[in-house]
Parts: C-alpha cells; sequence; structure tokens
C-alpha cells in the first residue's frame, strides 16, 4: 500500500477515533467510576497511538495506571505527547491556556480535567498551585511539561521551577520521564515535533505519512522533596531527564558514525 492510501486511512482512522472520543466523553464520563474512566482513557489512548501508526515503547519501571499524590514531569515535543502518557499511566495533564482552543486537540483535553495555566500571567502560576496541590491530596496524578513550550526533541529548554512547589505542600512522589520520538532505525524523528507555526493538521500529516514512528517514554528514578527547595528540585529533575536525553543523542551519533565510517572506524574515532 503506498504511503498517501497508508495516510488516508490513518486520517479516516483518527477522525473516527476522535468522534467516538468526544462522545464518550461527553454522554458517559459522567456516569462512570473514576476507575472506569481512567481505563477508557487509558484504553482510547493506546488505540489513539496504534490508529495512528504510532508504537509506544516504555523503558525503566513505569508507574501504575493512576499513582495516588504523584507528580509527573517530562520534556514535551508533540500534542501526542499527552496521549502518548496516558496510554501507560493516566494523569491529569497541566497545559498552556491557549491548548483548550485547539480543534479537536483541546476539547478532549478539557474533558479529560486538563488544567490550563496562562504562562503570560505570573500570578496565574499560584491558581494553577493550588489546583495541583488539591488534586495531589485527593490523591490524584498531575503531570506537566517544564519547558512551557515544545521543541524539535533534539534539544531541551529550560525546565521552569514555579508548578513544582505543590510538590513540597503534599509531599508528592515526584517520576521524572523522558520522551523521545525515533524511526525505524531507531534515529531521532522529527515527524512528530509540534512546533513554530505548525497547525494540528500539518502535524497529522506528517505523523499518518510516516513509517515505523515510535515513542519511547523513559521512566526515570522517582525522587521526593525532602531535603530540597522549590529550584534545587527542578534542577534535579532537569538535570535527570538530559542527562538521558545527552546520553540517547550520544548512542545515536556513534549509530550515525557506525553507518558511515564502518562499526571499527567509528568505536576507534569514539575512543
Amino acid at each position: 500500500m503506498g504511503t498517501t492510501w497508508v495516510r488516508i486511512n490513518r486520517l479516516l482512522l483518527f477522525v473516527l477515533h476522535v468522534i467516538y472520543g468526544m462522545a464518550v466523553v461527553r454522554f458517559r464520563f459522567s456516569h462512570m467510576s473514576e476507575q472506569a474512566r481512567l481505563l477508557k482513557t487509558q484504553r482510547w489512548s493506546q488505540q489513539l497511538a496504534k490508529k495512528l501508526g504510532i508504537r509506544v515503547k516504555v523503558f525503566g519501571r513505569a508507574t501504575p495506571l493512576h499513582p495516588a499524590n504523584c507528580m509527573l514531569i517530562s520534556n514535551h515535543i508533540s500534542w501526542f505527547d499527552i496521549f502518548a502518557i496516558n496510554s501507560v499511566t493516566v494523569a491529569r495533564f497541566v497545559a498552556r491556556a491557549d491548548v483548550q482552543h485547539w480543534p479537536v486537540v483541546g476539547m478532549l483535553c478539557k474533558g479529560a480535567g486538563t488544567v490550563f495555566i496562562d504562562r503570560e500571567k505570573v500570578r496565574d502560576a499560584q491558581r494553577v498551585n493550588a489546583s495541583i496541590s488539591t488534586a495531589l491530596n485527593n490523591q490524584e496524578c498531575i503531570a506537566f511539561f517544564p519547558e512551557g513550550t515544545t521543541t524539535n526533541g533534539q534539544e531541551l529548554r529550560p525546565f521552569k521551577a514555579s508548578l513544582i512547589q505543590s510538590a513540597f505542600e503534599t509531599n508528592a512522589t515526584i517520576q521524572p520521564i523522558y520522551l523521545r520520538y525515533t524511526n525505524g532505525a531507531g534515529d531521532y524523528s522529527l515527524d512528530a515535533a509540534y512546533i513554530d507555526d505548525m497547525s494540528i493538521t500539518d502535524s497529522l500529516w506528517l505523523i499518518t505519512g510516516s513509517r515505523q514512528l515510535c515513542i519511547e517514554i523513559h521512566f526515570l528514578e522517582q525522587l521526593t522533596p525532602e531535603g530540597h527547595d522549590r529550584r534545587t528540585l527542578n534542577k534535579e529533575v532537569e538535570a535527570m531527564i538530559r542527562a538521558k536525553h545527552e546520553s540517547l543523542m550520544g548512542i545515536a551519533e556513534l549509530q550515525r558514525q557506525a553507518g558511515a565510517l564502518g562499526v571499527d572506524e567509528a568505536v576507534a574515532s569514539a575512543g
């Protein structure tokens, strides 16, 4: 089957799946138990990945379906990041205020209980931190992207420390997560990157035309706020995620050299 027909098929499956998801959120969520909503969200997210042709690979010790009083902190590449994480561990996400106005994705995020933050307003972080603290005290799982925006996946932006304050107020467990998208050869892929002035339509066109697109979800070592203040905890989380990023970038470079020079020459040059 040619790329065009694969893309059309995936787009059609995506549209139908989103319509189904919006119907579930609109008409069924309010009548379901919390456990049933969590399982439905996880299953829907898993099916979304399959319909888009995205393989989800998990590394490390994944957190349970919805770990109590837990804060997931991750780098950010694509609008699909939320659904990728939800396919493993379902969380309430904190997202930029403009996300709620995105076609389709915004409605799904609102239905899933996403907390929206206006990063242009300093005081809005106080409101969001209060909402996060309430959710964590209610034994929920919260997730956010401290870079504040998406990147192409080959770089990391500095992490903002404002939203991590809630972890101290609730003594929450911190779960750092590193995300990266790869192609069939295991190299970094830009196909899922949602950056610059790209529209959802543009992003879907790239994703649905990609071959063997994979998202890797790396669960790193968990932390607690004990012994830290807000800034030192934020720096440690960033350092852990950055170390994983640089490690995998280094491996990718060695593999690239091995392909260009031959394995023996690449190993020699690395030494």
